[in-house]
């Protein structure tokens, strides 16, 4: 069987180059390419597609129309296309109104062919995996637990995959004044964190910084670990470093959770979002060997259950909550 793909690009030569390179990928059949918001709800209405590709040069407003429209109403997921040169606001904006994911195209496809192509492989079998979307997983304790009753001192969180969009739902909940530090590792490439970190800061009650080098922890005060680089706890000092990717990422969950477990100690809550892959699990073990506690985001609000799944399945997760929960939950564990 093959994933039905559809391109939607307002560039003639882009939607040949896009399909061409789709219907080089095993599994891949590209039903349609089309232009514009009237073209791609017309094709939708005769056939839903399995996934979608959307040019995040898509005039903003119609972009974003065609992204409410697809993901309230079809449910279809939707991967964003972004050049380097894009606005990392569109972006972001786009995965708050419901694209899965996006992938960066490089300058010259032509020259990065085949690099490109992996790209878009990997975010299909990434979606499409039955790795993830298997099996229901018996939690291994009930949601809505929380017993935990040391004072809380400081709380860090990762995501990757549906990340942006779960932690604007979990820190809202926030009030002005918490009394202690937030660390946030999304997987996100460099020069988009920034923009995040600003666009957090307008929907937070908190303020809401991209960390950086030497920065001195105060409380009352997020800190999202910059693309690029990895976000550790020293003292009161954060500290980035270029060490080597792990899980094949840079920032990582287990760089923070690891120090932060160490800073903490039993005062310490973890949080793991949504996400692909294995990262934080290493973290969570830490912040368990601290006595700490732990918080997994459930499958059922997932968009990929693959962090917070490895986290539970290794017996790491002290409480399981729906996504919509768990900002009550953290802010009932500091109140």
């Amino acid at each position: 069987m093959s994933v039905k793909v559809m391109v939607i690009d307002d560039s003639a030569l882009m939607r040949k180059i896009l399909s061409h390179m789709l219907q080089e990928i095993e599994k891949v059949t590209v039903y349609k390419a089309v232009r514009s918001e009237k073209e791609a709800v017309a094709a939708i209405e005769k056939e839903v597609p399995d996934l979608i590709f959307v040019d995040a040069q898509i005039p903003n407003h119609e972009g974003f129309k065609l992204l409410k429209k697809i993901s309230h109403e079809y449910t279809i997921p939707t991967i964003m296309i972004c050049s380097p040169t894009d606005q990392k606001e569109i972006t972001l904006r786009a995965l708050e109104l419901g694209a899965l994911d996006f992938v960066l195209s490089p300058n010259d496809i032509n020259k990065n062919w085949n690099l490109f192509k992996e790209k878009l492989e990997s975010k299909i079998k990434i979606h499409f995996s039955n790795q993830f979307y298997s099996k229901q997983v018996e939690p291994m304790v009930k949601k809505g637990k929380s017993k935990f009753q040391k004072p809380v001192k400081a709380i860090v969180m990762g995501a990757s995959t549906g990340g942006p969009k779960a932690i604007i739902e979990v820190i809202k909940h926030f009030p002005h004044s918490i009394g202690i530090p937030v660390f946030i590792v999304q997987h996100m490439p460099k020069g988009f964190t920034a923009s995040f970190a600003n666009r957090l800061n307008t929907l937070c009650k908190l303020e809401v910084v991209e960390a950086k080098d030497g920065d001195k922890i105060v409380k009352d005060k997020i800190y999202l670990a910059p693309g690029g680089k990895h976000m550790v706890i020293e003292d009161q000092v954060i500290k980035l470093n270029d060490d080597d990717k792990i899980h094949g990422v840079k920032p990582a969950v287990d760089y923070l959770f690891n120090s932060a477990a160490k800073k903490y100690k039993n005062h310490l809550v973890g949080v793991v979002l949504t996400g692909m892959g294995y990262d934080g699990a290493i973290g969570c073990q830490s912040i368990k060997e601290e006595n700490g506690y732990v918080i997994t985001q459930d499958q059922e609000t997932s968009v990929i259950y693959g962090m917070p799944r490895n986290v539970e399945e290794k017996g790491f997760s002290d409480e399981v909550a729906s996504l919509f929960d768990i900002g009550e939950i953290l802010k009932n564990m500091i109140g």
